[in-house]
């Protein structure tokens, strides 16, 4: 594994598309920080968690690529010629996208907290629950690329996977925007307030009419606790509405649970394929 790991990461100090996604995050964090000079509440909470929203894209890209050129040039051929297990090949390029993936969202967040806190102001969200949100960060990373390593190393032929990768992650949105709502109604409208210490009430105001009912509510929330865009929407919505450490953060310790399951059903699928696969 070590072997498989260090010419893994050699090859990526070279690689092209790890330095262009480096170079197009950096422009993403500028975007993101000059449209918000004039944000006022929880402007910093909001900026860290905006790119984890697009993060599945890079990953996917990244994967699809940089593990599809392996096949490409018969390197995953050649390295279990020599004797390394096809578990630990899966595992060493899991290791490297999870690697990539966190590498690219620790840049955008550096980014903007070194640029972005002596402008906006310091960060609202108590430093334990900025580790919770940095954990379910990294959860949604894993989820990400043991998704696309799955892919590519099934697929074989680069162009076809980068192209399902990319499809997966369209889906994904277009789901995650269709469950939204559902997942999110709530039963009865609220008022909510914010007091001087800064402590979210909720008060009820009448019933809500386009209450989807409980069932439907939660398929919609399995779904999306389950598939990382969604995780990533449920992220960014608590800390945007300022309501994630109240009574409402016991589903955000939940989406740990989801990732963390989605993600060894997806290796387990992935590895015990990859073993019986034929390879060109």
């Amino acid at each position: 594994m070590y072997k498989l790991l260090n010419a893994g990461f050699y090859r990526l100090r070279n690689n092209k598309i790890f330095w262009g996604i480096l170079v197009i995050t950096l422009g993403i964090a500028g975007v993101f920080l000059y449209n918000n000079l004039d944000a006022s509440t929880n402007a910093i909470d909001n900026l860290l968690l905006d790119h984890i929203g697009i993060i599945g894209i890079f990953i996917s890209i990244f994967t699809t690529l940089f593990v599809g050129l392996e096949y490409a040039n018969g390197t995953i051929r050649n390295k279990i010629v020599v004797g390394h297990s096809r578990i630990k090949i899966y595992l060493s390029n899991l290791i490297i996208s999870i690697t990539v993936g966190i590498i690219i969202e620790l840049v955008y967040m550096l980014v903007v907290a070194i640029v972005g806190i002596p402008v906006l102001g310091g960060l609202q969200i108590p430093f334990p629950q900025f580790i919770l949100i940095l954990l379910n960060i990294v959860m949604i990373i894993v989820t990400y690329s043991s998704i696309f390593c799955c892919i590519t190393l099934l697929c074989q032929d680069i162009t076809m996977s980068t192209v399902i990768g990319i499809i997966i992650v369209l889906a994904m949105f277009v789901i995650e925007g269709m469950l939204s709502l559902t997942a999110n109604a709530e039963q009865y409208r609220y008022q909510i307030t914010r007091d001087e210490q800064g402590i979210v009430t909720k008060e009820i105001i009448g019933i809500n009419q386009n209450y989807p009912g409980d069932t439907k509510k939660k398929i919609a929330q399995i779904i999306l606790y389950i598939i990382p865009t969604g995780q990533a929407n449920l992220l960014e919505r608590k800390v945007s509405n300022n309501i994630m450490f109240n009574e409402e953060i016991t589903d955000t310790y939940i989406l740990l649970v989801y990732s963390l399951g989605a993600a060894i059903v997806i290796n387990i699928i992935g590895i015990y394929y990859f073993n019986k696969k034929e390879l060109k």
